[in-house]
């Protein structure tokens, strides 16, 4: 999305104490840095529950107002899990068609297991088309007065 090398980040900071500010990418948008994670290690989970990755998240406290950490999904790895025991909270996000109801259902419960704070979630991919869903499609193009593929997909949410 942003056209930026995932091949330094994150672990080069953690693993050869390399300086934040020469591995964080300013993009276009105004305030928006990112970091990427960099090579993936051998050992990620012992990386990322490390006391170094909980001082470094500290330590980005004091520049950034807010911290967007984007994980592999928790039914997967471990890695979200490890995460959100030292984040403010989670939300956790569900592609529609693409993941099963009890796998989800797992997924929630690992994160709680942890003490995770799931402070929302977020259904992507959904589609109205046939979902009984176009009633409201109609009203909301036909309030706001313009149609659009993008205002249907925002306003069936």
């Amino acid at each position: 999305m942003f056209n930026i090398s995932n091949i330094n980040g994150l672990t080069d900071i953690l693993l050869n104490n390399k300086i934040f500010a020469e591995y964080v990418h300013r993009t276009e948008v105004k305030n928006l840095h990112i970091l990427t994670c960099g090579a993936v290690p051998p050992n990620p989970s012992e990386i990322l529950s490390s006391k170094k990755m909980k001082d470094f998240i500290n330590e980005l406290r004091e520049y950034y107002d807010y911290i967007f950490i984007d994980t592999p999904p928790i039914g997967v790895v471990t890695d979200a899990g490890i995460i959100s025991t030292y984040s403010d909270g989670c939300v956790f996000v569900v592609g529609s068609k693409q993941c099963d109801v009890e796998i989800a259902k797992v997924s929630k419960q690992r994160l709680e297991d942890v003490g995770a704070n799931i402070i929302g979630a977020v259904l992507n991919k959904f589609e109205t088309e046939g979902n009984g869903y176009n009633y409201y499609n109609y009203y909301y193009q036909h309030e706001s007065g313009r149609k659009g593929r993008n205002k249907k997909k925002a306003a069936a949410l």
